[in-house]
């Protein structure tokens, strides 16, 4: 089981700001280690190992905790993971606690393609009207009139390349968005964890994310099959050093 963890977490590693994990006093279920840099909480509780990692991402998209998570079966019977089962809780420096917004895939992947089509929207206006604009070219001529006095004309003349090549580039520019927000859409599909049925003796492991808020205490619940794992983090802001 090491090993396969060791291999998984190596292919998902990233440069991102951990968590520091919470542990209870006297607490045998929880081990705790460092790979890659970052701190790993496990529970054996039954059949299940559930182990998981907190850090903060941040892209396009918004910034969130990202909460890595590996479930291994020691079971002999097939357990089902639903990632809608996970929650979290925060609590703030006031003692108050909140709900956290856990992200399904497809909760994700729906904020995904919200702000993809705004971004797209907004993209296509503006590039639109600089296409509409660039075929006009404006040219200001001075003359003298009686009594050398000067005045200027004002002449518009529509440039058919200048318009095309425009329209050309504004093609190429939303073909290219399009490209990278498909790119996007990919990247987070790899990983993201989704339904998924765990047979004896294998194992899982991937992301989900939850929304970023400013706190002390941030608790992750996991659920395996009625059985509820709780992880707690310490996600205060650390004063630089």
């Amino acid at each position: 089981m090491r090993k396969f963890l060791i291999i998984a977490l190596f292919a998902l590693s990233c440069s991102v700001q951990a968590q520091e994990f919470l542990a209870a006093e006297n607490d045998t279920t929880v081990l705790t280690e460092y790979n890659d840099g970052r701190l790993w909480a496990y529970r054996q509780i039954g059949d299940f190992v559930v182990g998981m990692t907190n850090y903060v991402e941040k892209d396009d998209y918004g910034k969130n905790y990202q909460i890595l998570i590996f479930i291994k079966n020691l079971g002999e019977t097939s357990a089902l993971f639903d990632p809608s089962l996970v929650t979290s809780s925060l609590e703030n420096k006031y003692g108050e606690t909140e709900e956290m917004k856990v992200y399904t895939y497809e909760r994700y992947m729906k904020k995904v393609k919200t702000q993809q089509a705004w971004a797209m929207a907004l993209t296509g206006f503006a590039a639109g009207m600089n296409a509409g604009t660039a075929g006009y070219q404006t040219t200001y001529t001075t003359t003298y009139g009686a009594g050398r006095l000067p005045y200027t004309q004002v002449h518009t003349t529509y440039n058919y390349a200048a318009a095309s090549a425009a329209n050309m580039a504004a093609t190429t520019q939303m073909m290219t968005l399009s490209k990278m927000m498909s790119d996007d859409k990919k990247t987070i599909s790899q990983g993201y964890l989704k339904l998924t049925t765990i047979h004896p003796d294998e194992g899982i492991i991937g992301y989900m994310n939850i929304k970023h808020r400013k706190g002390v205490r941030m608790t992750v619940n996991i659920s395996i099959e009625g059985q509820m794992y709780s992880f707690d983090w310490d996600v205060a802001k650390k004063k630089k050093k």
